[in-house]
């Protein structure tokens, strides 16, 4: 065998190697189930006013968060219709972060915002 041949022939093993790995992978990332802020605020029993009003805040403290307990890195993102508006009477299309639901970035970044910090406390006083 040449040496371009076996250089192809460790190329194409490694190529199908790094297929399989990222088939697994994805097949991993998408069994948990990711939420929303607005979603986790909804959950916790905010009402929808209120979220609407104080849940960008809350993303900040819990991105903040995130970024320190993961070196710096970022949450995934997904995209959300936000309501109708002056000039988008459909709505539009904003990127805004997920997180696993078990994610402590969650309840610990809600939990220093303090908008949500009575909704994070009573959430666990009540589940503990």
């Amino acid at each position: 065998m040449s040496a371009a041949a076996a250089r192809r022939t460790r190329r194409r093993t490694a190529a199908a190697v790094l297929r399989t790995r990222r088939a697994e992978n994805r097949a991993h990332r998408d069994a948990t189930t990711r939420v929303k802020v607005s979603d986790y605020l909804a959950g916790l029993g905010m009402p929808t006013e209120d979220i609407d009003r104080y849940g960008s805040w809350a993303g900040r403290y819990i991105v903040s968060e995130y970024r320190s307990a993961h070196h710096g890195h970022e949450p995934r993102k997904t995209r959300k219709r936000t309501a109708p508006c002056k000039g988008h009477p459909n709505g539009r299309w904003i990127k805004v972060n997920v997180y696993r639901l078990t994610d402590p970035a969650l309840s610990a970044g809600a939990g220093t915002y303090k908008r949500t910090a009575p909704f994070v406390a009573a959430a666990f006083t009540t589940a503990a």
